[in-house]
């Protein structure tokens, strides 16, 4: 029996809110120009490539590792509006919305806003006189899951934060990008760093074993193996929240801190495409965009993932990996 850590770090186990899991903060960038912070994708799946270590410190640095990775499909975003906030004793409040959905926007039935809305020139003039009470803007996005060949009918509506530069500039990108698509080689380059959160895969209802890794009673136990010695002392009478007992294992938010993009391919531009022969399995081929992420991904093949540059980075600027081989599809430089 494989023993799992049961630790109390994350409490309590119980299953995600949504399937669609956000950040609830994003770091400042310190850039001359605003970009946007966060994008969304998909798991494909996982390889293994071979490249060379360039990360400083390291004590094999100049040779060859082999590194287990993951495959994250990113198609391009529909951006359908802005939201700027302002600041006061009780943190963020909206201050303007303005969004211009059509009737055919795949969005509109997500919402169910039937015609469809556009009051950008009904509160573009709100926003004007308003410039200098914002404190934050967010571009309104809904994805494309349909570019990245995954059926499902209805996309996830964002929120993205502009960050970097002056704030009249953020909201001039943010007015530039309604209405257009947002590749993500605008947001991300290879080399850099990210954090990403999704949900695991769920494992329903299991035991204290499964579930916390307790230890195996010994054989003569009295009424079984799978289970805790004792629930607590007879005072105080009631069991603490700290004794592992049987519940939802799986299926929770987590965040994965300073994952490197090692590639950042799109292959309408020819990029290379990494699909294995017979495609990812669970998932199918690649079609559009997508990153490759140093190390473990949370959740399934298909599941959503929302990756935002890192919030406490562990390394400066980093140089373009120089990735060697890919186990689904071979050497792609010697």
């Amino acid at each position: 029996m494989p023993r799992r850590h049961g630790s109390l770090q994350y409490y309590p186990r119980k299953r995600a809110a949504t399937q669609k899991a956000v950040f609830r903060s994003y770091p400042e960038l310190s850039l001359d120009k605003p970009t946007l912070v966060a994008f969304p994708g998909y798991k494909a799946g996982m390889v293994h490539v071979l490249m060379r270590e360039d990360r400083p410190g390291k004590p094999n640095l100049g040779q060859q590792v082999v590194l287990a990775s993951t495959v994250i499909e990113t198609p391009p975003i529909e951006v359908v509006g802005l939201r700027a906030y302002k600041e006061d004793h009780y943190g963020l409040k909206p201050l303007v919305t303005a969004v211009r959905i059509g009737r055919d926007d795949p969005i509109s039935r997500t919402l169910t806003l039937g015609k469809g809305v556009d009051n950008m020139e009904a509160t573009l003039p709100k926003l004007e006189s308003n410039r200098n009470q914002v404190s934050e803007v967010r571009v309104l996005a809904y994805t494309r899951p349909d570019l990245a060949g995954i059926h499902k009918k209805k996309p996830e509506f964002l929120e993205i934060p502009v960050k970097g530069g002056e704030m009249d500039d953020r909201i001039s990108l943010a007015l530039s990008l309604v209405g257009s698509q947002v590749k993500v080689s605008s947001v991300f380059k290879a080399g850099q760093l990210v954090d990403l959160t999704a949900v695991t895969k769920g494992h329903g209802w299991q035991g204290v074993v499964r579930r916390f890794g307790v230890e195996l009673l010994r054989h003569k136990a009295g009424k079984g193996r799978w289970r805790i010695g004792s629930l607590g002392s007879r005072h105080p009478p009631y069991v603490t929240w700290r004794v592992p007992r049987a519940g939802q294992t799986g299926y929770h938010k987590r965040t994965e801190y300073n994952k490197r993009i090692l590639m950042l391919e799109d292959l309408s531009d020819g990029g290379i495409d990494l699909t294995p022969k017979g495609g990812f399995r669970s998932y199918g081929v690649l079609r559009s965009q997508y990153l490759l992420i140093s190390g473990s991904v949370p959740g399934p093949a298909k599941r959503f993932v929302f990756i935002r540059h890192p919030i406490r980075p562990k390394y400066g600027e980093l140089p373009v990996p120089e990735v060697h081989y890919v186990s689904s599809v071979g050497w792609l430089r010697r």
